[in-house]
Formats: C-alpha cells, sequence, structure tokens
C-alpha cells in the first residue's frame, strides 16, 4: 500500500479524518505537526487511530530587523526548517513517502523534496490574497498601495509550495477561484468532509443539551464559530439579536466559540467584540448564554436543540461549523455570500444580507414564526450535506486522488 506524509501547523486539523481513513485502508500514514503536544525527537502512535505523529518546530523567531512584508515567508522558511529535519530523522528510520500533503502557507511541506526528491508533493491551499482583497477585511492605517504591496508577498509562501507542487487541492470552488488562472486550472475541488452520521446519527445515550437559565420549550437561536469576529458576522448577529430580544420575549440565545479574533484585523490590547457588543446593545442577559467552546458531543446537542442556527461569512473560508449545522438539520439563517451558496441550496436556508441592519432579525423571526416549514427546509440542508459534504462520500474521492498523483496519471475531480 501507499505511504503518506501529512504536515500541518495544527493537529488534527484538516487531515485528522483523511490520514485516519487512510491508516484504517492499510496505508502507511505518518503525521507531522508543529503542535506542542508531540515530542520533535520519535514518532508517536495514537492508540485510538493508529496514525503515528512527529512534532517539529522553527528553531527561531523571525528576526526583528526583517522587513514587515516578508514575515510571514521568514517564518514559513523556518517552519519548512523544522519539518526538513523532522523528516531527515524520518528517512533514518526507514520512512520513505510516496507522497506528502502539506497545508500550503506555514511553510510546512516546502522543502520534503529536499529530503525525499521522489515523493509526490501536494499543497492543500486554502486561500490566495488578491488585492483589493475578495472578503472585505477592515482597512488599516496604510495607504492603498501599501497593502497591495503587502498582500502580493502574503502569497510568497504559496509560490515556495507550488513551484515543486504536482497537484493542488482546495476545498471549495470559491476557493479556487480566488488563484490566478494558471493555478486554478491545476486545483483539483475535495472538500475535507464531516463526520455527518455522528450528527444525523447520535448515539442512543447521548444527552439532550441543557443550560441552567435555559427553558426546555423557549425558542433557541444559536451561533457557533471559533472566534468572535467581524468576518463571521458577529458584530452585526449581536446588534439584530438586541433587536430580536426586544420584539419577543421568548427568544433564547446561545453563543458558542470563544471570545477571539483568528480572522482579519486585531482590536486595541485589551478590547473584544463581545465586550463592544455587550456595551453596544442592551441584552436581556437572562436569555443570552455564553458557553465558550464546547467539546464535541455537547456541540452536537446544542445544533440538535437549535430552533435556528446563524452562519454568517464575508466571502472567505467556509466553517465546518455551518456544514455541521446543516447536517443536524438545523433551521438556517445563513449570509448571502458567494462561499454558503456554494455550500446551501437556495430552499435549504433563509438567505439574509447581514450587513443590512435588521436583516438577520428578520430572518430568523420568519423561521420561528413557521416551525413545520422550518424544519422541512433544515431536512433539505441534511439532505444536502450527507450527499456532498460527508466523509464517507468525500474519503474515498480524496484516496482516489492521492493515488491519481503517486501514479502520475490524469486528475480526478478537476
Amino acid at each position: 500500500m501507499p505511504s503518506v506524509l501529512f504536515a500541518h501547523e495544527n493537529f488534527p486539523a484538516q487531515f485528522g479524518g483523511i490520514a485516519g481513513y487512510l491508516a484504517a485502508r492499510g496505508w502507511e500514514v505518518v503525521f507531522a505537526t508543529a503542535a506542542e503536544a508531540f515530542p520533535r525527537d520519535r514518532l508517536v502512535r495514537l492508540p485510538e487511530t493508529g496514525l503515528r505523529v512527529m512534532g517539529y518546530a522553527r528553531h527561531r523567531d523571525v528576526a526583528p530587523a526583517t522587513h514587515r512584508y516578508l514575515h510571514g515567508t521568514e517564518r514559513a522558511v523556518l517552519n519548512g526548517q523544522g519539518l526538513a529535519r523532522a523528516a531527515i530523522r524520518l528517512r533514518r528510520q526507514g520512512f520513505v513517502p510516496d507522497l506528502v500533503v502539506a497545508h500550503s502557507g506555514w511553510g510546512s511541506g516546502s522543502f520534503a523534496r529536499a529530503v525525499w526528491p521522489e515523493a509526490r508533493f501536494v499543497p492543500y491551499l486554502e486561500w490566495w490574497y488578491n488585492y483589493p482583497p475578495v472578503d472585505m477585511a477592515a482597512e488599516t492605517g496604510e495607504s492603498a498601495e501599501d497593502r497591495h504591496a503587502a498582500a502580493l508577498c502574503r502569497n510568497l509562501p504559496f509560490l515556495l509550495d507550488l513551484q515543486g507542487a504536482d497537484a493542488i487541492l482546495v476545498p471549495t470552488a470559491f476557493q479556487r477561484d480566488q488563484l490566478p488562472d494558471w493555478l486554478a486550472a491545476r486545483a483539483t475541488v475535495i472538500h475535507d468532509g464531516v463526520d455527518i452520521d455522528a450528527l444525523i446519527h447520535p448515539p442512543p445515550d447521548m444527552p439532550p443539551f441543557t443550560l441552567d437559565g435555559l427553558p426546555e420549550t423557549a425558542p433557541l437561536v444559536t451561533y457557533a464559530t471559533r472566534g468572535m469576529e467581524p468576518m463571521r458576522g458577529f458584530p452585526q448577529f449581536m446588534a439584530d439579536l438586541a433587536k430580536l430580544q426586544a420584539e419577543d420575549a421568548r427568544v433564547h440565545a446561545v453563543v458558542a466559540g470563544e471570545d477571539s479574533v483568528h480572522y482579519g484585523g486585531r482590536l486595541p490590547e485589551g478590547e473584544s467584540w463581545k465586550a463592544r457588543a455587550l456595551a453596544a446593545h442592551d441584552f436581556d442577559m437572562a436569555r443570552l448564554h455564553f458557553t465558550g467552546r464546547l467539546p464535541p458531543k455537547r456541540y452536537r446537542a446544542l445544533l440538535r436543540r437549535s430552533d435556528v442556527h446563524v452562519y454568517l461569512t464575508r466571502p472567505f473560508v467556509l466553517s465546518w461549523s455551518l456544514l455541521d449545522a446543516m447536517a443536524a438539520a438545523c433551521p438556517l439563517v445563513v449570509s448571502d455570500t458567494a462561499p454558503v451558496r456554494e455550500a446551501v441550496p437556495p430552499d435549504a436556508a433563509r438567505f439574509v444580507d447581514f450587513e443590512t441592519p435588521g436583516e438577520i432579525a428578520r430572518g430568523i423571526a420568519a423561521v420561528l414564526a413557521e416551525p413545520a416549514a422550518s424544519r422541512a427546509m433544515g431536512g433539505r440542508a441534511r439532505d444536502h450535506a450527507a450527499a456532498h459534504y460527508a466523509q464517507s462520500v468525500l474519503h474515498p474521492r480524496r484516496e482516489a486522488f492521492f493515488r491519481a498523483v503517486i501514479e502520475g496519471r490524469g486528475l480526478p475531480g478537476q
């Protein structure tokens, strides 16, 4: 059977599912990661999946004198060096992969073929920076020319990977379409997939979602992303939630996730978008619940309890949380943006212009007003997710893609 090295800054991230699937299929799989939980000098076997994992690390941080346009590039080169050193140790132990798959932009796989020249190389490319930015990220104080130059330089780590790539893997057509034409033509679109079965068929012993202060019969609005940030429409959601609370005294809301920013510009030290929202609007805090980041089972139980799940994003990388909510058959209120339109059929959610004040609140109210029709809408979302985004559908496609790359055949899925 073939052998593959997955390289990612984090673990298990986008590669955990497919790595476990290939290992179960008999592939020889090694996962290299910068996650601090794993030793840098040896492989660790995880008993639950059978995966073998080795850590790697940068030997230093970015030099203070480095031009700010090049901070990301220098960090990527240092990451690439760290992975290459780990790869040399693996080679000495007899591991020579047929294929290296690396999350592009971090530099993790940039020098893998310097260690294993015969290995095929596939960068997993999530985002290409264009100017003006399609995601409409908040502008900073620099000039347009400065921002344009910085955006060009942010693509340098990708180009370092792409010059030696045998193929390019991207998760959505929207993300592929951000690439220049000469790269988009080489990209294969296969999503990571979500664990549909865990959401559609929860274990019999899964307890229902409960929370102090949340009545069992209260209409529940849910919002769940990693952080609370403008890229995911958090300020607009909170503004409209205050409006909804004022209009409907029954409604409760659960916000799951961290009070942090993962995408886009940071606020000044000590400030947060959550704090700003709570200061700007008059909430009934007895009906607004912040849970922090939830463990997987409790998160799935929350989605199954939801009467309306709100997912908003600027034109950017699509969150897994939307697909999770679809798989759980949540009635959805979603942003009318390109990545969402790609994933959600028109009849499987209520689409809103989340930049227009009041649109989110009106969308939520409309869904709550027709529970039977809304549940049917959620069922259509679930069926679409099961057909197009289930790991059971997409893992075999990825395996076929990887085999085609290894064998140098015409690639499927293009």
